[in-house]
């Protein structure tokens, strides 16, 4: 139990330390302002291992989004107050998107959000990818590799 807190903030220590030094990627004043504000409020957001769970959650999209040189969903808005809600209502696309518990998408005739765009890319409209397991944790990895005939002249 411990070892799981210690692995815990071990992570959400990493990810904050990455986002402080990249803060310079934003350009924008009030995106490091505002970024600055979901570190303090994630850094509070340590009172059960389901929370904690959630914050590193989180921090890892702010760490994308300060990489990445500009703040997306949920970040563009203040930290809001009490505990953290469900990060897939944050995102776009997020929880209207999602069929049920097994967060496989919905028919697109069924969606208020866009699809991920491997999704639209994706000759059976993701119904492939949609029917993988996804894991916990670490990464999931698709490799498509496709053979077209060539063009007669």
């Amino acid at each position: 139990m411990t070892e799981a807190l210690e692995d815990l903030n071990y992570d959400f220590n990493y990810n904050l330390f990455l986002a402080k030094t990249m803060l310079t990627l934003l350009h924008n004043v009030s995106d490091r302002q505002r970024a600055v504000r979901w570190m303090r409020k994630l850094a509070v957001c340590n009172r059960t291992i389901d929370e904690m769970k959630l914050r590193n959650d989180f921090m890892y999209y702010l760490v994308m989004n300060v990489q990445n040189g500009e703040l997306r969903p949920p970040f563009l808005d203040n930290p809001p107050p009490g505990p953290l809600p469900p990060i897939a209502h944050m995102l776009p696309g997020g929880a209207e998107a999602m069929s049920g518990p097994d967060g496989k998408w919905t028919d697109a005739s069924q969606l208020n959000e866009q699809k991920p765009l491997l999704y639209q890319h994706s000759p059976d409209g993701g119904a492939f990818l949609a029917a993988q397991p996804i894991p916990r944790c670490g990464a999931f990895c698709y490799l498509a590799v496709v053979s077209r005939s060539p063009k007669s002249p």
